[in-house]
């Protein structure tokens, strides 16, 4: 009996010591020791058959969907840098923080006294009223340099039609070529029909009456702009109370908002291209954010480079810039020579500031 339990346990033991390489096949696929025969039956073929393929259609499932994924990821970020380099639809800063844009009520001073909300509300009112002055100052000065330009015209002409009205004195017998007397008639005919049509052109553009109406505007202009300027610079104990600047500018402001002359969208338009290409130093005198010029420059933001809390305001050029400074050369490279990078002010991912290439 113990030799017989002994060997019972010896085979249980060296089963127990078989490896997965030493299982024996027929023992999970029920074959028969004897015969060799499978145990299974035909139902059950079909079914591994069926797990099989359902296996290898959600593998092939899952790959069509992560190509896809990956194609949309790629296309996303092709997208992405097209944009960042076609200056034709440049990138809108969506992470900045503003300084003051998003506050619209200061609701919780209710006291007439000067806060940093205050003054940047009438300084917004000053950038615009500079904006008015220096697009009428150069709209004054290419009417005056057109009226300057036909008025001399006129005055050249006149002194030659003076000039032949004394060569049409002279006889056909001392005339120094034939038909002598035919052409001086006839360029004193052209000359004075010069004259009439260029004063009746003169008259039509009415440059006298703008130069007039533009010049007493912006003499009147200047001078809010520079009241309102030194008292914007002044401390707040130092400027004039809240209540009495506000009904002493309010109304002024408003007046010189609203009135500033009519300029036809070419002459503005061809302002706007004088100031950005030939005086950007107008733009930008004295390096202050205060004093830049809107709407070349935006609003004010927390620097994008400090992403300390306290980081200095300042203030980027904007798209109006960027449109504006591009050359015809600019325009032709950035169309026809391989899309050339403008710059961009703010990037969205690093808020970080793009440089020229």
């Amino acid at each position: 009996m113990s030799s017989e339990q002994s060997k019972i346990d010896d085979e249980e033991f060296s089963d127990a010591k078989k490896g997965p390489d030493d299982i024996n096949i027929d023992d999970i696929t029920g074959k028969d020791d004897i015969t060799g025969k499978d145990d299974s039956t035909d139902k059950d073929d079909s079914i591994n058959d069926i797990t099989i393929k359902e296996i290898k259609e959600n593998i092939s499932k899952n790959s069509i969907e992560i190509a896809d994924l990956r194609n949309l990821t790629e296309s996303i970020d092709n997208e992405n840098s097209s944009s960042k380099t076609d200056d034709s639809n440049p990138l809108t800063p969506r992470k900045i923080r503003y300084i003051y844009a998003n506050t619209f009520d200061d609701t919780h001073d209710n006291s007439n006294e000067w806060t940093d909300i205050k003054r940047y509300r009438f300084q917004k009112s000053l950038w615009k009223l500079k904006y008015n002055r220096i697009v009428s100052l150069f709209y004054l000065n290419n009417l005056t340099k057109s009226e300057h330009k036909w008025s001399w015209m006129i005055i050249v002409i006149s002194t030659l039609t003076s000039g032949l009205t004394v060569a049409n004195n002279v006889d056909e017998s001392n005339a120094p070529i034939e038909n002598y007397n035919t052409y001086v008639n006839v360029m004193l005919t052209v000359s004075s029909m010069g004259t009439s049509l260029i004063a009746a052109w003169i008259k039509k553009q009415m440059f006298i009456e703008k130069i007039n109406e533009i010049d007493k505007y912006l003499t009147e202009l200047n001078s809010l702009c520079e009241d309102l300027e030194i008292q914007l610079s002044l401390l707040n104990t130092d400027r004039l109370k809240y209540i009495d600047f506000k009904k002493e500018y309010i109304p002024r402001m408003t007046q010189y908002l609203t009135t500033n002359p009519i300029i036809p969208p070419v002459e503005w338009k061809k302002c706007i291209r004088e100031i950005t290409l030939d005086y950007p130093e107008l733009l930008n005198m004295d390096d202050s954010e205060d004093n830049k010029m809107w709407p070349w420059y935006g609003d004010l933001i927390s620097d994008p480079k400090n992403d300390e809390k306290d980081a200095p305001h300042v203030r980027y050029k904007t798209n109006f810039y960027r449109k504006f400074r591009k050359t015809h050369k600019d325009k032709y490279l950035s169309t026809c020579c391989g899309k050339k990078q403008m710059e961009v002010v703010y990037d969205c991912e690093n808020h970080s500031i793009a440089s020229k290439p």
